[in-house]
C-alpha cells in the first residue's frame, strides 16, 4: 500500500481580477447590507415586508400630489390628513420604525449564527470597518425612505404652483434643510439602538422583541411616570425624542413626553446623540472580540 497522496483537480479558477483591498471590502460589505435589508438577491418572502413598507412610506405622497394635479379643488393643506411636511413625518416615522425592527436583526445576527464573521476576518476588513459598513447600510436606508416622500412632495407641489415650477423651487428652498435634518434625526434615533440590540442578541426574534419593548413600552412607562410626577423619567422615552426635535425644526408644538416634562429640544438631541455614540462604541467593542 502506497503512503503517497493524490492530487485532484477540482476545476477552481484562481482570482485574476483587481484586488481592491480594504476600501473595496468596506464597499462590498456596505452594498451587501443594502441588498440584505431590501431582500435583493434573496428569496421572494424576504422581499415582501421591506418593499411593502417602502411602498407605504411613498404612496401617500404620490396620492396627494396626484390629487393636486387632477383636481383643481384639492388643496394639500386643507384636504390631506397632514397639514404640512412636518406632520407627514408623523406618518412615515411609524412605518420606518417597523422597517428598522425587521432590518437591524437581519443585518447582523445571521453573520454570527452562520459563522460568516471568520470569512470577513480573512479579508482586509477590520471589526471597526464591519460595524461602520453595516451601520451605514441601515442609516442610509432609513434616511433615504424618510427623504424620498418629502422630495416627491417638494417637487410635485412646486410643479403645480401657480407662480411656476422654478419660482416655487426657489421660494420654498428653506424647506430642504428642514426635511433633510428631520430625516437624519429619525435615522439616528431609530437605527443605532436597534443595531446595538442586534449585536447582543443571539436570535432575530429576541432582538425584535427587546427593541420593541425598549421603544414602545419604555416610552409608555416614561409617560406614566412623568404624569405621576417623575420628571426625569421622560429621558427614557426614546421613541419620543425624534418627534420633539422634528417639531422644533419646523417650529411646531406637540405633546411629547419630553415636552410635557419641560425639557428643551437640545436635551432630546443630546439623548439621541448619546445613545447613538454609546451604541456604536459597544458594537465596536463586541466585534473586536468576535473577529
Amino acid at each position: 500500500m502506497s503512503d503517497r497522496g493524490a492530487v485532484y483537480d477540482l476545476g477552481y479558477t484562481p482570482y485574476s481580477g483587481e484586488r481592491l483591498g480594504r476600501r473595496g471590502a468596506i464597499a462590498a460589505t456596505y452594498r451587501d447590507g443594502n441588498y440584505r435589508v431590501l431582500g435583493i438577491k434573496r428569496r421572494a418572502r424576504k422581499k415582501i415586508l421591506p418593499w411593502m413598507l417602502a411602498a407605504l412610506v411613498v404612496l401617500p405622497a404620490v396620492v396627494f400630489v396626484g390629487f393636486s394635479f387632477l383636481l383643481s379643488s384639492f388643496s394639500p393643506d386643507a384636504d390631506s390628513p397632514f397639514a404640512n411636511q412636518q406632520q407627514y413625518f408623523g406618518i412615515t416615522a411609524t412605518i420606518i420604525f417597523l422597517f428598522v425592527v425587521l432590518a437591524a436583526p437581519e443585518l447582523l445576527i445571521p453573520d454570527r449564527r452562520e459563522g460568516v464573521l471568520s470569512i470577513y476576518s480573512s479579508r482586509p476588513l477590520r471589526p471597526d470597518d464591519y460595524v461602520a459598513a453595516r451601520s451605514a447600510s441601515l442609516l442610509t436606508m432609513v434616511a433615504g425612505f424618510m427623504l424620498l416622500p418629502q422630495v416627491l412632495m417638494y417637487i410635485g407641489f412646486s410643479a403645480l404652483d401657480a407662480d411656476g415650477f422654478f419660482s416655487a423651487i426657489v421660494s420654498n428652498a428653506s424647506e430642504i434643510p428642514k426635511f433633510v435634518a428631520a430625516s437624519a434625526v429619525y435615522a439616528l434615533a431609530y437605527a443605532p439602538l436597534a443595531l446595538l440590540i442586534s449585536t447582543l442578541a443571539e436570535r432575530k426574534s429576541v432582538a425584535t422583541g427587546v427593541y420593541l419593548g425598549t421603544m414602545i413600552i419604555g416610552s409608555s412607562l416614561a409617560a406614566f411616570l412623568v404624569d405621576s410626577g417623575t420628571r426625569y423619567a421622560a429621558l427614557l422615552g426614546f421613541a419620543e425624542h425624534p418627534t420633539h426635535v422634528v417639531e422644533w425644526i419646523y417650529g411646531a408644538s406637540g405633546e411629547t413626553v419630553t415636552q410635557r416634562a419641560g425639557f428643551d429640544p437640545w436635551v432630546a438631541m443630546l439623548i439621541i446623540g448619546g445613545v447613538a455614540v454609546a451604541s456604536v462604541g459597544i458594537m465596536v467593542w463586541r466585534y473586536r472580540r468576535l473577529m
